[in-house]
Formats: C-alpha cells, sequence, structure tokens
C-alpha cells in the first residue's frame, strides 16, 4: 500500500504522485456544534438512494476562499476551494516527503 495525502486548493498532481481522486473542499458550517473536519468529496460523487426523512445527520457545505485568512488575488474571494487526494507511487523518491504531510480523507 502507499501512502495517501489530500491537497486543498489543488487539482494537479506532484511528480511522483498519483492522483485518486479530485473535488471540492468540504466541511459542516462553522457555526455547527461539534469538531469540525475538513473532506475533499469527489467531483464525481454519486448519490445513495434512500429515506427523505431528517436525521440530523452532518451536513457538508463547500469552503469558499476568503481574502485576508488567504493571499488574494490567488484566489478569489468566495470561489469554492478544489482538492486533490493523490496516492504515493512505490519506489519513489518523494516518499521522505509522506511523514511531514498528514492524509485527510
Amino acid at each position: 500500500r502507499g501512502s495517501k495525502l489530500m491537497i486543498p486548493a489543488r487539482n494537479t498532481c506532484y511528480s511522483g504522485w498519483t492522483e485518486e481522486y479530485d473535488g471540492y473542499l468540504m466541511a459542516a458550517r462553522y457555526y455547527h456544534a461539534g469538531s469540525k473536519e475538513y473532506v475533499c468529496v469527489d467531483r464525481l460523487a454519486e448519490t445513495l438512494p434512500g429515506g427523505h426523512a431528517n436525521e440530523n445527520g452532518a451536513l457538508f457545505y463547500p469552503v469558499e476562499a476568503r481574502c485576508g485568512s488567504l493571499p488574494c488575488p490567488r484566489y478569489v474571494e468566495g470561489r469554492e476551494l478544489t482538492c486533490v487526494v493523490y496516492k504515493l507511487r512505490q519506489n519513489s523518491p518523494c516518499q521522505a516527503c509522506v511523514a511531514s504531510r498528514p492524509y485527510v480523507g
């Protein structure tokens, strides 16, 4: 098994990495109770048929760029942030960089 890495605000691969999928960075609203986690949701995600009852489950919302928190004009105020999930190829020269980069997803 190779190591995986999710990088927010990026949609292309680094050398030595293989893309698993790309999508949009999502999280719960800042005012919702509970802990927050940023997740990369596949842009080609499929839905599952199910009921329409409100079970008070987790809701995901797109993460939007905010100037000041992020450098603008590189980012655009209010624009949704993309993300990509990579898998490191076996025996890649970049394997040493995995230890300093957390995997989310």
